[in-house]
């Protein structure tokens, strides 16, 4: 019987798992938790492909088989998962049971390896014809699996059963539970054909492979958020790399008036992957530049400026600090050994600092470009906000 899945749609599955893998391959990895779902998507692939190479499904088919084996391999990284969920051992622990696991399912491919022949030479379905070889094959695939299913089941539902879990932390384990729900619907059809004589339109081997290439989908799908959430920061398209992106132009033009406080490496590269760390330096670098360029900005007095409001001091205070960093870059010498006090950023925590940061750079384009249009013209002016 050939694979109710059609190559088009099966060659489609193997690709996005592919993706997916490769990107947790690259991007997702530091962690033991991540290392174990790579290697579980890599043996889940490896069936897939196995799969899609079989003329025929039939349990006597070395490529079924094979399939089977690496179907045995992802259940049991997926039951180092959950033990390592449960118990959070370190990771010499963790490597030493998974190295256990593996093992039993090596033994289990081997097994079904052995039996396959035998199981399917009965001319009849195994699960019609339960001879000794069948009795080996489906206990070594079926045992690992009922015994992981029912742990993840377990988790799921204790998980589910918290007081006030979180919306994403429901839809993750509701949709783990509905990856195993195709296990469920083929043992109470496995037990209906061999317990009741039921006739069905596809066997069990075919079933299995029906109920791998969902579970896989469906896990791959899963475990793609932190890969996606990766590339969007190296990408820059987080929140703190859109964050980044605003407060450059601020960035570039003070800190090459005050080259000295950039830390090193500088954070304006793309080599700088963590976009949080890449926001904080540039916010102290940015706070630490506007410091050194206080002596170059005049003295605060009383002026129209602030008394319009907030928005157009800030507006007078970015022309001063472009007036600044121009002096700066130019050689000249600072208004004053002094600086002033400051009265636009005032921030005393970092969220509200970073606030009035973007505001400036908001407004810090067209500070620049009339500097640039009357360069030092107004320095002597009074009445703008200043450190």
């Amino acid at each position: 019987m050939t694979s109710p899945i059609s190559d088009s749609l099966g060659w489609a599955i193997i690709g996005y798992v592919t993706i997916i893998g490769m990107g947790r391959l690259l991007f997702t990895r530091d962690a033991i938790f991540d290392q174990l779902i790579n290697r579980t998507l890599l043996w889940g692939l490896a069936g897939l492909v196995l799969y899609r190479c079989t003329p025929a499904l039939s349990i006597g088919s070395v490529t079924n088989l094979l399939a089977l084996g690496c179907s045995s391999m992802v259940i049991m990284h997926l039951y180092g998962l959950a033990r390592l969920w449960e118990s959070g051992a370190d990771q010499a622990a963790t490597w030493r049971r998974q190295r256990i696991y593996s093992a039993v399912a090596t033994v289990s491919t081997v097994l079904t390896l052995l039996a396959g022949p035998s199981a399917g030479s009965a001319g009849r379905l195994v699960e019609q014809n339960l001879n000794w070889a069948g009795l080996v094959v489906w206990t070594a695939h079926g045992a690992p699996l009922m015994a992981t299913t029912l742990v993840y089941t377990r988790l799921c539902i204790r998980e589910l059963r918290l007081e006030n879990p979180r919306p994403a932390a429901r839809a993750l384990f509701s949709l783990m539970l509905l990856s195993f729900v195709p296990i469920y619907a083929d043992l109470v059809l496995l037990v209906g054909e061999m317990g009741f004589g039921w006739e069905l339109g596809y066997p069990h081997i075919v079933r299995s492979e029906i109920a791998f290439t969902f579970a896989a989908v469906l896990a791959t799908t899963l475990v793609a958020g932190p890969m996606v959430g990766h590339l969007m920061e190296y990408a820059g398209l987080d929140r703190d790399g859109r964050l980044c992106r605003r407060l450059r132009p601020l960035w570039r033009d003070v800190t090459a008036a005050v080259p000295e406080i950039v830390m090193f490496p500088a954070v304006d590269g793309l080599t700088r992957r963590d976009t949080t760390a890449r926001l904080l330096r540039m916010t102290v670098e940015i706070r630490d530049a506007i410091l050194q360029l206080g002596p170059y900005l005049p003295m605060h007095s009383a002026s129209r400026a602030e008394h319009d409001g907030f928005d157009r001091e800030l507006e007078v205070f970015a022309r001063r600090l472009a007036d600044a960093v121009g002096a700066r870059k130019a050689g000249l010498p600072p208004t004053t050994s002094t600086p002033a006090r400051q009265t636009v950023l005032t921030a005393r925590d970092f969220d509200t600092e970073l606030r009035q940061l973007l505001d400036l750079a908001s407004v810090w384009p067209t500070a620049r470009a009339s500097a640039r249009a009357a360069p030092f013209s107004a320095r002597g002016e009074p009445g703008c906000a200043t450190i």
